[in-house]
């Protein structure tokens, strides 16, 4: 028997409803503006460093740096940003004599995609100002309407009994203040009636001083109405996260990059829309030569393809998995191949409402390997529809950033306390962090030393070995349901219950 690897990916998943349970959003200081991923479906994925970014460097008190250029490390694209236990830490030392942890889940792609925003109400953050989290400088916010999870504050919750909705919204920054209001006319009509009652609620129906939070991801469910995947596919960025592209030998170079491999039909569909959906039902047309400046040669891609389990085929493909070579074209070599869907850890937060009338929402984390092991999009969308029944739901993350801590239930309550909790995720975050830590330290950076000693690390990761030396280690295993793989996340969410 030949055992190369071993490894254990679960899914986890937490309902919960009632007046005295509670969901917060927890942002890390600086990063609520990006920056972002930028992609080109040919060159790696990349990132402005943080340590070039002024709102990032203002909030630790460093000077930016304007010679460094974009990077394509996973390490150093997370420098500056908090830990799950600097989440934990800050919330329980904020609202840990009301609350009790009871779950955290992942909410990765907030500041780091397109349609991923979030408005938090000034009285739920440290600085006291409302804050919209966005890519500023690439999100056409006040040109979209945003399919929100609506935090409403307590006045409202008490008139209406809802403290949690799904509803469409129309932002608008204005100076350093936000501008809300809902995008449909009956839904703000009915609304108005209840809520300029309200000494907050003053004018132009503008909700924003009666929500804590607002927060938009991909939707997948709308209005107890499955979205077709042509609908749902349309706000994912990366691909990858849909389709099976298997990665090919290329040759040539990309504004002003070198090139030797790529997802293989990645530019096409990550370009063009109509495509994009085209391969969702049926095989599409990829060019072997990438804007005449990057070629695949046949032979490798079909090489490749055959390994990866795709099947070679004679005719028009019909099946998922299937490709040719495509000679109508006589002057460009082209393939023509049915795109199976890919597999990949998703996390996602739904509502539905219970036989009761109560809503309750669920947070679904599925795990797994990247492109190996996990859920499609359509397979998380079933989950989420037919067996959860959620009346809404949009996807927060994918891939490593998926994760899923839970308190445990015992008889008579949670089986921790916050503080035997945190130092559960203390213990965690440290290994976690060591790990990284040695990985860095055998990359080229321009920063000497290892992830801990880079500027905007340092008084940060200090933090971790610090409290790791007052705290005795404790086992995490029993409440990692769903293992975080990164041991710094831009926005987490919090479930609490109310002591």
């Amino acid at each position: 028997m030949d055992i190369k690897s071993s490894g254990k990916f679960s899914t986890g998943y937490l309902k919960i409803a009632g007046k005295d349970v509670d969901l917060f959003l927890s942002v890390s200081p600086g990063f609520e503006q990006g920056p972002g991923i930028d992609r080109d479906g040919i060159t790696l994925p990349r990132m402005a460093d943080p340590h070039s970014v002024d709102s990032v460097c203002f909030a630790r008190n460093l000077q930016p740096r304007d010679d460094l250029g974009h990077t394509t490390n996973a390490i150093v694209q997370r420098v500056g940003t908090w830990t799950l236990y600097h989440h934990l830490k800050k919330f329980i030392e904020k609202r840990g004599a009301e609350w009790r942890v009871i779950g955290v889940l992942s909410n990765g792609d907030l500041t780091m995609n397109p349609w991923h925003i979030a408005y938090i109400r000034k009285s739920h953050i440290d600085n006291g100002k409302n804050v919209l989290c966005a890519l500023s400088q690439r999100e056409p916010i006040s040109n979209r309407i945003y399919r929100c999870f609506v935090k409403w504050d307590d006045a409202v919750a008490r008139r209406t009994g809802v403290k949690y909705e799904f509803l469409d919204l129309m932002l608008k920054p204005v100076g350093h203040n936000v501008w809300i209001k809902l995008a449909e006319p009956k839904v703000a009509d009915d609304y108005e009636k209840v809520l300029k009652q309200l000494s907050r609620y003053k004018r132009q129906k503008n909700i924003a001083p009666l929500i804590e939070f607002a927060l938009s991801g991909k939707p997948i469910i709308v209005k107890k109405v499955e979205l077709p995947l042509s609908s749902a596919a349309d706000k994912f960025q990366d691909v990858r996260h849909i389709f099976n592209l298997p990665t090919v030998k290329a040759e040539g170079s990309y504004e002003r990059k070198t090139v030797t491999t790529i997802n293989f039909g990645e530019y096409q569909l990550f370009c063009n829309l109509n495509e994009r959906r085209a391969a969702l039902l049926s095989p599409v047309v990829i060019d072997l030569d990438i804007k005449n400046s990057v070629g695949v040669r046949w032979e490798t891609l079909r090489e490749t393809l055959i390994r990866e389990r795709f099947k070679e085929t004679e005719e028009s493909p019909t099946r998922r998995g299937q490709f040719r070579k495509y000679t109508d074209d006589i002057y460009r070599e082209k393939v023509e191949v049915f795109f199976p869907f890919n597999v990949y850890p998703f996390g996602v937060l739904g509502l539905k409402a219970n036989e009761s009338g109560v809503k309750e929402i669920v947070c679904l984390s599925s795990g797994g390997l990247s492109g190996g092991i996990g859920n499609t999009l359509e397979g998380i969308t079933r989950v989420m529809f037919d067996y959860f029944g959620c009346d809404d739901a949009m996807v927060l993350d994918e891939g490593l950033d998926t994760f899923q801590i839970i308190n445990p239930v015992k008889e008579g309550g949670y089986a921790y306390s916050n503080e035997e909790l945190l130092a559960k995720i203390l213990t965690f975050t440290k290994g976690m962090v060591d790990e990284e830590e040695a990985r860095s330290k055998k990359e080229s950076y321009e920063f000497a030393g290892g992830m801990k000693a880079w500027p905007l690390n340092r008084d940060l990761l200090s933090v971790i070995d610090a409290d790791s030396k007052t705290s005795p280690k404790s086992d995490y295993t029993d409440v990692l349901i769903v293992r975080p793989h990164r041991s710094q996340m831009r926005s987490v969410l919090i479930l609490a219950e109310r002591r």
